[in-house]
This record gives structure tokens, C-alpha cells and sequence, in this order.
């Protein structure tokens, strides 16, 4: 846990998700014509979030910038393709 909390990609998107979670509750509280910019705020800041976890975790025998600095066409587009699926989940919900 402590790792986690060390991490600075973990720090930058509880920064984010505490930036989203305000605006929300002012937009929808007082400011409702912008409710959609923070909602997509939010919207992207779970997309950075879920490619995070995705790379940290599901993908820890790969070390992803050795492989895209090697070249890795297929691999950044493996990568790409996973998270165009993640964009079009986000972007229809």
C-alpha cells in the first residue's frame, strides 16, 4: 500500500479525482449549464485511471516504455486498440 501511495501517477490522478468531484458539486449545485465540462473531466480522468491500473497491473511482466522506446509498433498498437475500447466505453456512458 504504502508503494501506491509513493506513486506519483497514483498522486496525480487523486488530484484529479478530487478536482472532478468538486467542480461536479459546484456545477450541479449552483452552476448546472457547465455540469458537462466537469462531468467530461471526470469522464477522463476514469480513463487515465483505468489505463493506469490496466498497465500497472495487468501488464506487469511488460515494461511498457522499454517497449515503446525499443520501437514496439505492435505492442503501441495493441495499447491504442485497448484504449480507443476504454474512450468509446466512457464516451457512451
Amino acid at each position: 500500500m504504502m508503494d501506491l501511495i509513493k506513486n506519483a501517477t497514483f498522486k496525480v490522478i487523486l488530484f484529479g479525482t478530487i478536482i472532478a468531484v468538486i467542480l461536479i458539486f459546484i456545477t450541479f449545485n449552483w452552476l448546472i449549464e457547465f455540469s458537462s465540462f466537469s462531468v467530461g473531466i471526470a469522464k477522463g480522468i476514469l480513463g487515465v485511471a483505468l489505463v493506469w491500473i490496466f498497465d500497472e497491473y495487468g501488464l506487469k511482466e511488460i515494461d511498457t516504455i522499454k517497449e515503446l522506446k525499443k520501437g514496439n509498433i505492435a505492442y503501441a498498437l495493441f495499447l491504442l486498440g485497448f484504449f480507443i475500447v476504454i474512450a468509446a466505453a466512457i464516451i457512451n456512458s
